[in-house]
């Protein structure tokens, strides 16, 4: 089973969506850590992930240490597999703690939401001050060290408009991978055609950074791109998960832990707690467990947009299927080249991308890399229209706490070298991003370009 530690509600930083909700001096007790620890591979599992989430989570550096040592005796004492993450803001790392995870195999997932000028429009200290250069120095700590880091980045309506920038950005520092989520409680009705207009854009900086053989990954087009792989690897055994507050008290996902209080809305979701012991625990997880990493729906973001697990919003369903079109449209420029452009150099590679897309699209995009501007928009036919057929509700994880230990590895080329299959893409899903130059007339019951639609 893995097993994610909330391991204080402590932190040093004021977010304006954090999930978290207050943040109070509370810390994971002894006694609570070691009952947490012994639930990994109490359903018999070859391997378990443990993931470290808060709060700020290396504000509690001991207990995590303390956490570590148990875990990797448990592992070795039943000769299973242990897998280290941890969720954290990247302000308070400093040596010791970089060379712990390296020592570790630790992967880390720090959230930065991007460029200055979005990250601090969210994301204060505590005291109010900016904490970009913090979080930044943090996040180069772990690159500069070698350490398996990505970057969650999340979108509000305020930073939609930096939204490439932001991902070119962390893209251009050394992080591959990019989580971005967006904050479904707030009101999107003003920002969502800015925003497909920003995600189209990274999806054509991921192109091209694909061509440059740049193993980049923007996660929510992930989805799309694995949609045109012809031999998807069969699903792996079922993994058990659950998030531990500081408590006791067991939680399907971290976004829906809140303050760990028994009188908050968080008390609803809880799973049990410690005390039911291992196997009750087990059977509960089982029963009301989420399962996202499996293909399943994104209970944790239907959770923060509706207040119910099972009801997904239309704005998270909007992100889904908009983030699809666009992964599966990369997929299948990916797809029509050859081989990789003979040189690194912008130039050729922006000719490759001409030579795939058309010179109607292609030129304009040709000009605009030429010039050398990393503001420019990146042109392309969007066509918006009315679905014909169910789609998923499936969305990106806000607050994505860890990465499924199946995950696929992403090559330059787009292909995945293992992970769960993928069902074959619905027809005419709304906001479908079409390369040719020309595309045919649009099918009758065509809506306006950006509009919600009925469908949603």
């Amino acid at each position: 089973m893995d097993v994610a530690l909330i391991l204080t509600h402590r932190c040093n930083l004021a977010c304006g969506y954090c999930y978290a909700g207050e943040h109070h001096k509370t810390d994971m007790s002894p006694a609570v850590l070691e009952r947490a620890v012994r639930l990994l591979f109490s359903d018999g599992a070859p391997r378990a992930q443990l993931s470290f989430f808060g709060g700020e989570p290396f504000l509690a550096f001991d207990t995590m240490k303390r956490a570590v040592a148990l875990a990797r005796g448990q592992a070795q004492a039943l000769g299973r597999e242990l897998v280290l993450q941890c969720t954290c803001n990247g302000s308070v790392l400093t040596d010791e703690h970089v060379r712990f995870i390296r020592d570790n195999d630790m992967k880390v997932t720090v959230s930065i939401d991007g460029v200055r000028e979005a990250h601090d429009l969210n994301r204060p200290c505590a005291g109010g001050k900016p904490s970009f250069d913090q979080v930044h120095r943090g996040l180069r700590r772990l690159l500069d060290a070698g350490a398996r880091c990505d970057a969650l980045m999340v979108i509000t309506p305020e930073t939609a408009p930096y939204a490439y920038a932001s991902a070119n950005f962390l893209w251009s520092e050394g992080v591959e991978t990019i989580r971005a989520n967006l904050a479904l409680g707030e009101d999107w009705t003003e920002a969502r055609v800015g925003l497909r207009e920003e995600l189209v854009s990274i999806g054509w900086e991921l192109l091209a950074r694909r061509m440059k053989g740049e193993a980049v990954s923007f996660k929510p087009f992930e989805r799309g791109l694995r949609s045109l792989d012809p031999l998807p690897a069969a699903a792996g055994p079922r993994r058990d998960k659950v998030v531990v507050g500081t408590s006791g008290h067991l939680y399907p996902c971290a976004p829906m832990v809140g303050e760990d209080r028994d009188d908050g809305p968080e008390a609803r979701l809880r799973l049990g707690h410690l005390d039911d012991g291992p196997e009750a625990v087990a059977r509960q997880v089982r029963a009301q467990g989420v399962g996202c990493d499996r293909g399943g729906k994104c209970e944790c973001a239907a959770y923060l947009e509706t207040g119910d697990r099972y009801t997904a919003g239309k704005m998270g369903r909007w992100y889904g299927r908009v983030s699809y079109e666009i992964g599966q449209a990369v997929a299948e420029a990916l797809a029509r080249q050859p081989a990789p452009p003979p040189s690194p150099r912008r130039r050729r590679v922006m000719m490759g991308l001409t030579a795939i897309v058309g010179a109607a699209v292609g030129a304009p995009l040709l000009a605009s890399f030429l010039a050398d501007d990393p503001e420019a928009p990146r042109p392309c036919r969007l066509r918006t229209r009315k679905d014909v057929a169910p789609y998923p509700d499936d969305v990106p994880i806000p607050g994505e706490m860890s990465a499924p230990l199946d995950e696929p590895e992403i090559t330059p080329d787009g292909a995945m070298e293992f992970g769960p299959p993928e069902p074959p893409p619905e027809p005419m899903i709304e906001g479908e991003l079409v390369f040719e130059p020309e595309p045919p007339p649009p099918p009758e019951g065509e809506v306006v370009d950006g509009d919600f639609g009925e469908a949603l």
